[in-house]
């Protein structure tokens, strides 16, 4: 190889790596155009599928099976059961590390733990929601640790035949419903996140996509605490 070859190769086949490209309006009104004819597609397949009406109605659906379930507790909570007292022990008596890793495994591994306790136990700092972003983070990092052990599980013959059987219904749905599916089981409670990321994953659903849809489990964790730290007025309960 004669000297300086190398150099030369190096600069004329990684140019734009290393030299930034000029970008012109023209370049920039054509991407602009083509990711708004992007989004105009998408819409227009989601309507003609469906999608935007299967994620109202079940949304409603899950809200009035909240509101169902969420009455009867804050009544025993009030007038039959020291709640203040489990609260206590929950929020003091636990260290926040522990309380933080034991979320994070919950989340990771079918999430054995409801998260609505965690929501709870963020009551007792003076900036809940902020704690309430980084439990909607790691849930977040816990949902790509499920779509990993969903790969794992793919590549078991024995054990991913019988974890599609069990997940069946999960993957049958997000085979119909694709993304949409993915933000509900995200967003809503009573939804088995983890079980429907291993199901995702599974079904060898893109992962990049993924990764965007999820990013609706972090709202889930906010607009969860608006609910409880405001409407159930839980730092009175807290005392």
């Amino acid at each position: 190889m004669q000297s300086g070859t190398l150099p030369v190769f190096l600069f004329h086949n990684f140019r734009p790596a290393l030299l930034p490209r000029q970008i012109t309006p023209y370049r920039m009104n054509s991407a602009i155009t083509r990711f708004i004819d992007r989004l105009k597609a998408l819409h227009f397949r989601n309507r003609k599928r469906g999608v935007y009406g299967y994620m109202w109605w079940t949304g409603v659906k899950i809200a009035l099976i909240y509101a169902a379930v969420m009455i009867p507790v804050v009544f025993i909570g009030k007038y039959l059961i020291n709640v203040s007292a489990v609260f206590s022990f929950f929020t003091r008596h636990l260290s926040d590390p522990f309380v933080f890793i034991l979320f994070f495994i919950s989340e990771s591994f079918l999430g054995m733990i409801p998260p609505d306790l965690f929501v709870i136990w963020s009551a007792k700092f003076n900036s809940p929601f902020f704690l309430l972003t980084i439990l909607g983070v790691l849930s977040y990092a816990g949902g790509i640790v499920s779509y990993y052990i969903g790969r794992w599980l793919s590549g078991q013959k024995r054990i991913r035949a019988y974890s599609e059987r069990v997940l069946d219904k999960y993957i049958k749905t997000v085979r119909k419903w694709g993304g949409a599916f993915i933000i509900i089981a995200a967003i809503f409670p009573f939804s088995p996140f983890s079980m429907v990321v291993i199901a995702v994953s599974l079904m060898k659903y893109p992962f990049k996509l993924y990764l965007l849809f999820g990013l609706s489990r972090i709202i889930r964790f906010i607009g969860q605490g608006v609910i409880y730290l405001g409407i159930l007025n839980l730092d009175s309960i807290l005392g």
